[in-house]
């Protein structure tokens, strides 16, 4: 029974020391975009309310656009704005990374 269990642990180190090296070069790897990820575009528009949500509307493309986050449209709420985020176009929806004004 000892010798067993010798043996299995002696397969558990084993195996933890070869799967050290390919966990430490997949953490080191950069981070690479994949066709499935959407890559961050730049609207312009004005913001406005529609019902409890905000929409960018964009006059130039008579286009509008639902942004997912309220709390950072809220301040901008009536203002012609740049909106920088990913646009998910099954619904429609910019998931907003930042907000700044148009001057």
């Amino acid at each position: 029974m000892k010798r067993i269990f010798l043996l299995l642990a002696g397969f558990v180190t084993l195996f933890s020391l070869m799967a050290a090296p390919a966990q430490s070069a997949i953490l080191a790897t950069p981070k690479i975009q994949t066709a499935g990820q959407p890559e961050a575009q730049t609207f312009t528009g004005t913001i406005l309310k529609d019902g409890e949500n905000y929409v960018l509307s964009d006059p130039a493309t008579k286009s509008r656009y639902m942004l997912d986050d309220a709390k950072k449209a809220t301040p901008y709420e009536g203002k012609s704005v740049k909106v920088t985020g990913t646009l998910d176009k099954a619904s429609n929806v910019i998931h907003v990374q930042t907000i700044q004004d148009i001057v």
